[in-house]
């Protein structure tokens, strides 16, 4: 892989260990990656400011592509520079059967992450985040409506839903209208996640790529679940991570060890550096 020019890392299950750390092998491997002026790219489903701790903390001068795809946020400038959010008459058709289903529901705005009062998986998140200084902290806009959050911050760039049954997100799946012309991924058995058409983290990157004036075999993508197969499906190489389910390990070009194991670290320093 001696072309390699762009190594892009999905962050959950993938860069961050399962206690949400970038392991110091892992740190180590992508420093010496960029001292051979290979760009580092984060390609996550996260919002950016969710994932900025982590940029920071690597000292990436990449931009992030958040939201499964959704958008590019520019870290140097602190601002969104191309994306395709929802539009209106897309969430203005899938809220009435969230609500209908009673799914736990976040948001992904421009300036912030909305979501009800008593989001279990928002709680948890809180916490993760409260150990970061305070500029590095998500700003978390609860509201009990979520029409009036997406009525009030908008553009919307993503949905992200789970219950605790996975019936009910088979329920809503079966229930979209076909003309919604949405893109989901099912990154867990109860949580789908949702952008417009055409959105994917495989696309973003793609359009990035280009830009750089590099083309996508040069690339290559870490990553452990579904909203990362279209990453694998275009790039040169594709990665999975050991602790990937066997249907994302068979997506990719190679299997490298899990994010607890320092998969990214062991990959990269067998076929890059």
């Amino acid at each position: 892989m001696a072309n390699i020019a762009v190594i892009a890392l999905d962050m959950d299950g993938t860069l961050l260990s399962s206690a949400h750390q970038v392991t110091e092998k892992t740190a180590d491997a992508i420093q010496q990656a960029r001292k051979k002026g290979i760009e580092v790219i984060l390609v996550t489903g996260r919002h950016h400011m969710m994932a900025y701790p982590v940029h920071h903390q690597l000292a990436l001068d990449t931009p992030l592509i958040c939201a499964n795809g959704a958008y590019v946020f520019d870290t140097k400038n602190q601002q969104i520079t191309s994306g395709a959010p929802l539009n209106e008459w897309q969430w203005q058709q899938l809220i009435p059967l969230i609500e209908s289903l009673q799914l736990n529901t976040i948001c992904h705005f421009s300036g912030g992450i909305g979501h009800q009062p008593e989001n279990e998986h928002v709680g948890r998140v809180k916490k993760l985040v409260h150990a970061l200084p305070p500029h590095q902290r998500p700003h978390f806009i609860e509201h009990e409506s979520i029409a009036a959050l997406c009525h009030t911050h908008t553009p919307l760039w993503k949905i992200e839903l789970s219950h605790a049954t996975t019936s009910a997100i088979d329920e809503f799946i079966a229930a979209l209208p076909s003309e919604l012309a949405i893109t989901y991924d099912r990154t867990a058995p109860n949580g789908l996640e949702i952008v417009n058409t055409g959105n994917s983290k495989g696309n973003r990157l793609a359009e990035w790529v280009t830009h750089q004036g590099l083309t996508l075999e040069q690339v290559i993508a870490f990553g452990d679940n579904h909203n990362d197969i279209s990453m694998f499906q275009q790039v040169g190489w594709g990665v999975a991570m050991g602790n990937a389910t066997a249907e994302i390990r068979q997506q990719a070009h190679f299997v490298t060890g899990t994010n607890d194991n320092d998969g990214i670290a062991t990959a990269l320093q067998r076929w890059v550096l």
